[in-house]
């Protein structure tokens, strides 16, 4: 069962559909989970850069931000976190790479599911499995190999 949440001030024009953020999220399940209940929020770059140097100790504005709940996941097989995306982030990144922003925001939905699950990019064998996997997923939507262009922050 999945429960998928969408939060954001405003809805933009650029900004992909709920429908849209839901099929990315059903795609990026690399596993069958008993539950599997996640909140996306769109928020600005003054949010994102908060959020991120709470958590993660970097004081910048950052494309995704991702929040797991490992022990529910490994205890329960129930896959829960957020995913806190900045609007303003991922359309400056995709103008810089000369991607849509449609095919940004999927490819930051796909990278922040499978840090939900556990996959990360620390190491260089886990980030090449990781982007392999959004590769593929990407692949499947038609989009490009995002890693071609190195302006993307991993």
């Amino acid at each position: 069962m999945l429960q998928f949440s969408l939060q954001r001030d405003a809805f933009l024009k650029h900004q992909p559909s709920r429908a849209q953020f839901a099929k990315w999220v059903r795609m990026s399940l690399r596993k069958k989970y008993a539950t599997v209940m996640i909140t996306v929020t769109i928020v600005d770059a003054r949010m994102s850069q908060q959020i991120n140097s709470e958590y993660r100790k970097q004081n910048k504005a950052t494309n995704v931000i991702s929040l797991e709940y490992a022990d529910t996941r490994e205890s329960f097989n129930l896959l829960s976190g957020e995913l806190y995306l900045c609007d303003e982030v991922i359309v400056a990144e995709a103008s810089a790479a000369q991607k849509t922003i449609q095919a940004h925001y999927a490819h930051m939905i796909i990278h922040g599911i499978l840090h939900l699950q556990g996959y990360d990019h620390q190491v260089e064998d886990e980030a090449q499995e990781m982007e392999a996997v959004e590769c593929e997923l990407l692949t499947k939507l038609g989009y490009t190999n995002p890693y071609l262009d190195t302006q993307y922050e991993k």
